[in-house]
């Protein structure tokens, strides 16, 4: 059986967030281990960290939280990213078992991007929210095209 460019293109749209859970990942993962000096040059961005511990100063947070969400932040983040690769590696064609994969994938992370929205109206960081409104948006959005057009 061949694959449908259509199909082929749906592939590509779980391959390419695959490849961005992964690699959002893995810049949180390591730039956490430099702000644990593991790492002893900056060579990984290492932002997301600090903006996080900014915006719970305004709460008076303790000084653990900010650490106990950003590691749940990875967490999460690798787990979309291994929801995605393990969609991606379901056989090439349209199928019940790949769709059912793909919805986990996309639930998963498009959970993560909800828990944001919140977070980000909590704290009042509206740049932030923006930036998260348009990545989740675009993702809401790979993941309604891939169940709305045709396979073929």
């Amino acid at each position: 059986m061949t694959m449908s460019a259509m199909f082929f293109f749906k592939r590509i749209m779980v391959v390419f967030w695959a490849l961005w859970w992964m690699l959002a990942f893995l810049t949180d993962f390591l730039g956490g281990l430099y702000l644990l000096n593991v790492f002893t040059e900056p060579w990984v961005p290492h932002s997301n960290y600090p903006a996080l511990v900014t915006s719970l100063v305004q709460y008076d947070a303790p000084n653990w939280l900010p650490a106990v969400f950003f590691v749940g932040i990875i967490a999460w983040s690798l787990l979309s990213a291994l929801a995605f690769i393990f969609a991606a590696l379901t056989p090439a064609q349209p199928s019940q078992r790949w769709r059912e994969r793909v919805n986990a994938a996309f639930i998963i992370s498009l959970g993560l991007w909800f828990a944001f929205f919140i977070s980000d109206q909590v704290v009042m960081m509206f740049d932030l929210e923006q930036n998260h409104m348009v990545q989740g948006g675009f993702q809401l959005l790979t993941f309604m095209a891939i169940h709305f057009l045709p396979d073929d």
